[in-house]
């Protein structure tokens, strides 16, 4: 009986919130979703049925089937999940469920149901697994006409393609379209990147020339500066070209002082494209920068107009800042095209080249000038005038009526409730598309409504995508700070400091997950945690333990505070070794003298840490602000930079 009842419950499309909204939802069935979802994902609905009772009308019901659903894949009729799916699109839950059983129809050859399941929602999505089962179903279907093109166009890869892509490339080998000229042309696009497994297979079915060819290119990988010695051994042919410019390219990243004494003869002899040339130029340039090499200066110099990019223009200027030589640096700030030299970093260091030539009064107006707003150069510039800084602070004035309205909405129901339960990523999901549906004015009260439920990463997305840029409550939130104080004051750090790193890693998520696999509020990979735990006093027991909230943000101020004492109190050193590692921090302090610690952090070679560090000093000082009203001045942090071995 309680089955039928749900099931008719389930039938209903969500189209009215629940008779008794938000207020009259329970802890208590929050506790019975949460026991039913275990059960439902591991396929067993009599223990869904054993909370019935107590779920009465909760909002995420139909979850429960989806998951269960899911777990059931290959064994409950197909009918019934599409009649699902039908009724229950929009679910997060439902996201799952529909890309499972779509691989699970693939793996069945179900595909009379796979072809219009794909057509409608993964045609466009770019996943290579189901563009490849999409093939095998209109070959099945006899639904081929016109298909040989597109298959031909995945099979001309650069890198191995899924297996899921077996199917359609033997029925394209059966039409007689995998010639040689195919193989071949496909070959060298290995080739090219690097993938010289799949060009060996490739070269196969053409003879011993082509596996020659690809061992010269393997060699050439292994040890470019060995293979690119005189350029007289070399003809002057397109696949000769191809592997000299792939030699060269290498070599630039292993070894670019000797790419740039061999490239000269090279270039020269060879009939190499002025595009081929103009890019190895760039590289052999650039990696000299990035590596702070002597010559790095000339090489970026000797770029002719044509072969400058935002990239190479951009190191000029840090060159000449690393090298502290102001003409030159007002010289590659001269150079900038308008729209990069109204850039804050070098509307900034042109500041710092008046200051240098002398010329005060022009010099404290561009200070003053970036002074007027927020940010890391903002605050450096006030710095430079010993001003204040423009915090720019405006509260968003809460609106009861729209809040109220939205707390009534289905869609923000649900996707509070998973939240609540623990169903983060899911509720993510739902409160986006939520938030699309939106006006700014009541994304902007969906911002505040977030807040009030202590989701605070969803408050800053929803300010900021409302434009609430000086919402400074709403966008710099102070969660879990009896935690965050605590564990900073027995680490002997700032508590500011500590929000900085955990706003800029995860947007105070505490279920995210990196690509790299760093995991939590402070984005701690796992090896980190594990050494990290006796010091820090936290009973290390795996993943789970970086995904609550108390045992990260303790493992994670301890291990700021070890790179703190590593780099003699260096907040700015500390700060860049938790994002990138101490190694490369050790690697990329200055040879012979020190350096200001601006000039080192604009001339690191790495976007991401260089951004990083400049988030991280920005938003403590905003965080200082916010708990105490007192101005943290990133001049404190800025302590000039030793050398190596200083």
């Amino acid at each position: 009986m309680r089955l039928t009842v749900l099931l008719a419950m389930l039938a209903l499309p969500l189209l009215a919130p629940p008779a008794a909204a938000d207020a009259a939802i329970t802890e208590q069935q929050r506790e019975a979703f949460r026991a039913a979802l275990f059960h439902a994902e591991t396929g067993r609905w009599p223990g869904v049925e054993a909370e019935l009772e107590a779920l009465g009308d909760y909002p995420l019901l139909p979850d429960l089937r989806a998951a269960w659903l899911q777990s059931r894949l290959g064994r409950v009729d197909d009918a019934e999940i599409r009649d699902f799916l039908a009724r229950h699109p929009r679910l997060a839950f439902s996201d799952g469920l529909r890309r499972q059983w779509a691989g699970s129809l693939a793996r069945r050859r179900a595909w009379a149901d796979y072809l219009p399941l794909y057509q409608a929602h993964y045609a466009d999505a770019g996943n290579t697994v189901l563009d490849c089962h999409a093939f095998s179903a209109r070959i099945a279907l006899d639904r081929a006409d016109g298909l040989a093109p597109a298959v031909l166009d995945r099979w001309l890869s650069p890198v191995s393609q899924p297996d899921a892509c077996d199917p359609a490339f033997a029925w394209l080998e059966a039409q007689g379209a995998l010639t040689d000229e195919y193989r071949r042309a496909r070959m060298e696009l290995a080739l090219d990147a690097g993938q010289f497994r799949l060009a060996r297979w490739l070269a196969r079915p053409l003879g011993e020339a082509a596996l020659s060819e690809v061992g010269r290119w393997r060699r050439m990988h292994a040890d470019p500066a060995a293979r690119l010695g005189a350029a007289g051994g070399w003809s002057d042919t397109p696949r000769s070209r191809a592997l000299l410019l792939y030699g060269f390219r290498r070599m630039a990243s292993t070894d670019p002082e000797i790419a740039a004494a061999r490239w000269p003869e090279y270039r020269e002899r060879f009939d190499f494209e002025a595009a081929d040339r103009a890019a190895v130029d760039r590289r052999i340039a650039l990696f000299h920068a990035w590596r702070h090499l002597p010559g790095a200066r000339a090489l970026l110099d000797e770029l002719p107009e044509s072969s400058h990019d935002a990239d190479t223009r951009a190191w000029r200027v840090r060159i000449a800042i690393r090298d502290q030589d102001w003409p030159a640096v007002a010289e590659a700030l001269a150079a900038l095209p308008e729209a990069e030299a109204r850039q804050p970093a070098w509307r900034y260091w042109r500041a710092r080249v008046l200051e240098n030539a002398g010329q005060l009064r022009d010099a404290r107006a561009a200070y003053a000038a970036l002074a007027s707003e927020r940010g890391y150069y903002s605050f450096m510039s006030a710095d430079r005038l010993h001003a204040d800084y423009n915090w720019q602070h405006a509260d968003t004035a809460a609106d009861e009526a729209r809040i109220a309205a939205l707390e009534e909405r289905p869609d923000i129901i649900r996707a509070r409730e998973l939240f609540l339960t623990g169903q983060d990523s899911h509720g993510r999901i739902e409160w986006q598309r939520a938030l699309a549906r939106l006006s700014p004015a009541d994304q902007a009260q969906a911002g505040i409504l977030a807040r009030r439920w202590g989701w605070y990463s969803r408050a800053i997305t929803a300010a900021t995508g409302a434009g609430l840029r000086n919402d400074l409550d709403l966008r710099f939130p102070l969660p879990w700070r009896p935690l965050f104080e605590e564990r900073s004051r027995r680490a002997g750090i700032s508590s500011a400091w500590a929000y900085g790193i955990a706003r800029s890693e995860s947007l105070f998520m505490p279920d995210v997950r990196s690509a790299a696999g760093a995991l939590g509020l402070m984005q701690l990979m796992p090896a980190t945690g594990r050494q990290t735990a006796r010091r820090a006093g936290v009973d290390y027991r795996g993943l789970q333990t970086l995904l609550d909230p108390d045992a990260n943000v303790a493992l994670g101020t301890t291990y700021l505070a070890e790179m703190l004492a590593r780099y003699s109190n260096h907040r700015v050193l500390a700060t860049a070794a938790y994002n990138a590692g101490p190694s490369r921090v050790d690697r990329w302090l200055p040879e012979q003298s020190g350096l200001p610690a601006d000039a080192w952090v604009e001339s690191l070679p790495f976007n991401e840490t260089r951004g990083y560090i400049q988030r991280v000093l920005a938003s403590e000082a905003v965080f200082q602000w916010r708990m105490s009203g007192r101005t943290l001045r990133l001049a404190d942090a800025m302590q000039p930079v030793p050398a190596r071995g200083d």
